[in-house]
């Protein structure tokens, strides 16, 4: 009954099957950590669910990922991992200051 709710919400929240969240979501990106992996939206858009917007990331790079301090190292090391990096308007933005 547990995995036909977490099946049911992985389709209602992002648009995905539960087969396709678990193969995202079976390690890190980056670090290859294992135990805990979110999902998160290259793009930032929520409502993008292609496969190539995907990807898993653990709680720590997920958490840098959307720190401003963090970002750029973190979008570095998704493109040296072969992921493609949509532009990043508020990294363009700090730069142009």
């Amino acid at each position: 009954h547990l995995d036909y709710a977490k099946e049911k919400n992985y389709q209602k929240y992002h648009n995905i099957s539960l087969e396709l969240y678990k193969e995202i979501t079976k390690s890190c990106a980056i670090c290859g950590f294992d135990k805990v992996v979110d999902l998160h939206h290259l793009d930032e858009n929520r409502k993008n669910n292609s496969r190539e917007n995907l990807v898993g990331l653990c709680p720590n790079h997920h958490q840098m990922v959307h720190n401003f301090q963090f970002r750029k190292e973190m979008q570095d090391s998704l493109r040296q991992k072969g992921f493609k990096i949509p532009d990043d308007i508020k990294i363009d933005f700090e730069r142009r200051k």
